[in-house]
């Protein structure tokens, strides 16, 4: 079958991420995908995937939503596309409308929790297969939107573990001359809450001097947060790596990683950390407290709450026995929950039971 993907972005972030391994590693279907671009588009290329380009499919402009319709419409048709598999709201809406024109089938991933357009999405779900990729995303179709939980299949996110990652240099380690790295990955908006990393990492530099907080990721905060580093004095405690493609590679080598969203859907980064072994500390907000399970495989922390927060990386930095018990079991829980192979059979179900 010939499946396209319809994404706002192939930019950083974790929908995108699952767009790109789904069209490099099913190998069951031939994979398009449109969007408006990104980092992962010369991936795509490379592993000889089309990638169409139209423009943001969440502006509102009526023109530009009909072009957009258009374009989605036209590669379905040149490409002889049997599914249209949807990564964003509008994308939703528009298959939904071609959908009632063509003969294509549709099926739409949830990614992240909302509370608006309520009658958009109810119309935009009709007749398609829905995926959630959590509970969390799956209760907020159920009771927010009013979507039947029977309708509903979770098909929770997952990372490949690339073996070449550990082959690669060592970017951090080889420098370390015994600092501890702690990891904070995700755009750099106020979402993802990087400015309590920081403050955090502020608040224990006094006590552990040898503390330095790794950022990676890109976004409109960037210089914000390059100011407020400045003004906390601890230039010398911050790296800003910038988007990087090997993350898998980056956490190998970290002692720790901090997951400090405001809010989420069911993110990447605890997985891919478990994937590696490592532990994390999270806030305590729907997707992330589903994977970490407090003193268990992770800690939580109450969003927005520094003072908890360093008070949790204090506890991982001085109790090695501690440390080692939640990176067992973070590795066992993804094993056990967020296998790989379970991933790509359960879009191959939903593929199926479309058609």
């Amino acid at each position: 079958m010939k499946i396209l993907h319809v994404s706002r972005t192939m930019g950083q972030g974790g929908a995108e991420k699952i767009v790109y391994q789904l069209c490099r590693d099913n190998k069951e279907h031939e994979q398009y995908v449109i969007s408006c671009g990104g980092h992962y588009v010369e991936e795509l290329q490379k592993i000889g995937v089309k990638h169409f380009v139209m423009s943001d499919i969440d502006k509102k402009n009526p023109f530009l939503m009909l072009v957009c319709l258009y374009k989605i419409w036209k590669v379905i048709h040149t490409e002889k596309i049997d599914i249209i598999h949807t990564h964003h709201r509008m994308a939703a809406f528009y298959a939904r409308i071609i959908s009632m024109l063509s003969k294509v089938k549709h099926v739409y991933t949830a990614h992240s929790i909302f509370y608006d357009k309520r009658k958009l999405m109810r119309y935009a779900l009709e007749n398609c297969e829905i995926v959630a990729v959590g509970n969390g995303v799956k209760n907020n179709l159920v009771h927010v939107y009013g979507i039947p939980d029977e309708r509903i299949n979770i098909i929770y996110n997952s990372v490949k573990i690339e073996q070449e990652n550990y082959l690669k240099e060592d970017m951090l380690r080889k420098s370390k001359g015994g600092k501890n790295f702690i990891g904070n990955i995700g755009r750099l908006t106020k979402q993802k809450g990087i400015d309590v990393f920081i403050n955090a990492i502020a608040d224990i530099v006094r006590e552990f001097p040898n503390v330095v907080g790794v950022i990676i990721g890109e976004g409109e905060e960037h210089i914000y947060l390059e100011t407020l580093v400045e003004e906390l004095a601890i230039s010398n405690n911050i790296i800003f790596l910038g988007y990087q493609k090997n993350i898998l590679q980056i956490i190998s080598q970290l002692d720790f990683v901090v997951h400090s969203s405001r809010h989420e859907g069911l993110p990447l980064i605890p997985i891919e950390t478990f994937s590696q072994g490592k532990t994390i500390i999270a806030s305590d907000i729907s997707g992330n407290n589903e994977i970490v399970k407090d003193g268990v495989n992770g800690f939580l922390f109450e969003k927005d709450n520094v003072k908890e927060l360093s008070e949790r990386m204090k506890k991982l930095l001085t109790n090695m026995e501690l440390r080692e018990k939640l990176e067992r079991n973070a590795q066992e829980e993804y094993v056990k929950k967020y296998d790989y192979r379970l991933f790509l059979e359960g879009y191959n179900l939903a593929y199926k039971n479309v058609i």
